[in-house]
C-alpha cells in the first residue's frame, strides 16, 4: 500500500480519535436501569479490592446494593479468553455480567469488572456460615458458573474460593483467592482451606522470581500478580524483620519497572510515608499490606486504551477505511493492506485504538450515514448501501445501536428540529 503520512497532522489526528472515541460512547449510553446497577456493582467490587473503601462509603453503598455483612470471595480465570477478542466473548458491555447475575439469582451477590481475564464475585451473608457448610456451596456455585458459563460462551474457567468474613475486613479474600488461582487445576475450583498441601516441598528461586515479576510489570502482564503471590508465599515463614526489609526493596524495584516505559504519566510516591505503618505491623498483617501496596503500585501501568496518534499502522488503517468504507470490507481485507497477518493486526489495533476493527469500521459508517441523513432527500434505503451495507434491516440495528434510534426516527427527529 503506499500511503504517505504528514508527521505535522497530530493534532487533527488527536481530533479523529477523540471523536470517534465520543462516538462511541455515545453510542452506548442508551442503557437500561440494570445496566446502571451493573455499573455501581463493579466500580464497588473493584473499589473495595483495588483502590480501598471507608467504612462510610460502605455503609452507604451497602444500603444501595443491598449486600449482607458477611461474604466470601471467588475470583473466576478465563483460561483461554486470550483466544477470542474480548469484544466476542458478550454481545455488549454488560450481557456477561448480567449472565452471571442470573445464574446467581438465588443468592445475595456482587459481581465487579472483567479485569484481563479474571472477574470477582462476592457472596454474602447474613450471619457466618459453619466453615463445611459455606465450603460445599460454593462450591455448588462455582460449578455452576463453570458449566453454563462454558455451555453460553465455549469458554472454559477455573475458579478460587475465599474463607467467609466480615465485608468490612474483606481484603485477606483477595489474597486467598489469588492463591488458589496459581494452584488450582483447570477448569477446576479451588476452596483456600484445601490448599495446603500445595506448600510442602515447593522448590523456590527468589532470584528467578523476582526477575520474572519484573519483567511482567514491565510488559504489562497479569502473571505479574502471580510472581508477586509466590514470593509472599514464600516470605511468610520468616520473621517480621525480614518480611519487611524484603517487601520494601521489592516494593521499590516493582514501582521503578512500572515507570520505565511510562515516566510521563508515573506518579510519585513517598515511600517515607508508608514506613510508620509498615514497622507498626506484624505476621500475616505484613503480607495483606504488602498486597494493597503493589496493587496500588501496578495500577500506575499505562492504560491500554491510549492512543498512540503517530503508529502508521494505524495511520494507514484509517486512510484505507476513510477510502473504501463503502465497500463490503473485513477485517481480512484491512490486513492485508498492511502486510499482516489478521490475528496479529486484530490484536494491534485493539492494542493501540482502545476497540476492535468493526466498532471502528461501523462507527465510521454510521457516522457517514447521519451526514447523507442529514445533508440530503436520499431513502434509508439508499444510504444503506451508499455507507457498505447490503441489508437495509441490518443497517438500521446498526445504527440505533451506535444513535440510539433508527435511521428512519432520526430522519423525523431532524424534520421537526427544522420545522421549528
Amino acid at each position: 500500500m503506499n500511503s504517505t503520512i504528514n508527521p505535522n497532522n497530530s493534532v487533527s489526528q488527536k481530533d479523529f480519535w477523540d471523536e470517534l472515541h465520543m462516538d462511541l460512547l455515545i453510542s452506548r449510553h442508551n442503557a437500561s436501569f440494570g445496566d446502571y446497577h451493573a455499573i455501581l456493582e463493579r466500580n464497588f467490587i473493584f473499589s473495595l479490592f483495588f483502590r480501598g473503601c471507608s467504612a462510610h462509603e460502605m455503609t452507604i453503598i451497602q444500603k444501595l446494593l443491598k449486600f449482607e455483612d458477611y461474604g466470601y470471595l471467588l475470583l473466576m480465570e478465563f483460561t483461554d479468553l486470550n483466544k477470542l477478542d474480548a469484544s466476542d466473548f458478550f454481545n455488549d458491555e454488560f450481557y456477561l455480567h448480567h449472565f452471571i447475575k442470573n445464574i446467581l439469582k438465588n443468592s445475595n451477590n456482587l459481581v465487579g469488572p472483567l479485569i484481563n481475564n479474571r472477574i470477582s464475585i462476592l457472596i454474602t451473608h447474613k450471619t457466618i456460615l459453619p466453615p463445611d457448610q459455606q465450603k460445599e456451596e460454593s462450591i455448588n456455585i462455582c460449578n455452576r458458573l463453570i458449566s453454563e458459563i462454558n455451555n453460553e460462551f465455549h469458554i472454559k474457567a477455573s475458579i478460587g474460593i475465599s474463607s467467609l468474613r466480615s465485608i468490612y475486613s474483606s481484603y485477606p479474600s483477595f489474597v486467598e483467592v489469588l492463591t488458589c488461582l496459581y494452584y488450582v487445576k483447570p477448569e477446576g475450583v479451588l476452596h483456600y482451606t484445601d490448599i495446603t498441601p500445595y506448600f510442602d516441598n515447593q522448590d523456590f528461586d527468589y532470584a528467578e522470581s523476582e526477575k520474572r515479576l519484573l519483567e511482567a510489570l514491565r510488559l504489562r502482564k497479569t502473571e505479574a500478580y502471580d510472581y508477586f503471590r509466590i514470593i509472599m508465599d514464600w516470605l511468610r515463614p520468616f520473621n517480621d524483620q525480614v518480611k519487611r526489609n524484603k517487601i520494601f526493596e521489592l516494593l521499590v524495584l516493582a514501582n521503578h519497572a512500572v515507570q520505565m516505559d511510562n515516566t510521563h504519566e508515573a506518579k510519585y510516591i513517598n515511600y517515607s510515608s508508608y514506613v510508620e505503618d509498615f514497622m507498626a505491623l506484624k505476621g500475616d498483617k505484613i503480607i495483606e499490606f504488602a498486597f494493597q501496596c503493589f496493587i496500588y503500585i501496578s495500577s500506575y501501568v499505562k492504560s491500554q486504551s491510549s492512543i498512540d496518534y503517530s503508529n502508521h499502522i494505524v495511520q494507514a488503517t484509517k486512510e484505507y477505511l476513510e477510502a473504501h468504507y463503502t465497500d463490503d470490507i473485513s477485517l481480512e481485507d484491512a490486513a492485508m493492506q498492511v502486510n499482516m497477518s489478521p490475528q496479529y493486526f486484530s490484536k494491534l489495533i485493539k492494542k493501540t485504538t482502545g476497540f476492535n476493527f468493526i466498532d471502528w469500521l461501523s462507527t465510521l459508517r454510521v457516522k457517514k450515514a447521519k451526514e447523507l441523513l442529514t445533508n440530503s432527500n436520499l431513502t434509508v434505503k439508499e444510504v444503506c448501501f451508499m455507507v457498505g451495507y447490503k441489508d437495509p434491516n441490518y443497517f438500521s440495528r446498526i445504527f440505533k445501536k451506535r444513535i440510539g434510534i433508527t435511521p428512519s426516527e432520526y430522519i423525523k427527529s431532524r424534520s421537526v428540529i427544522y420545522q421549528q
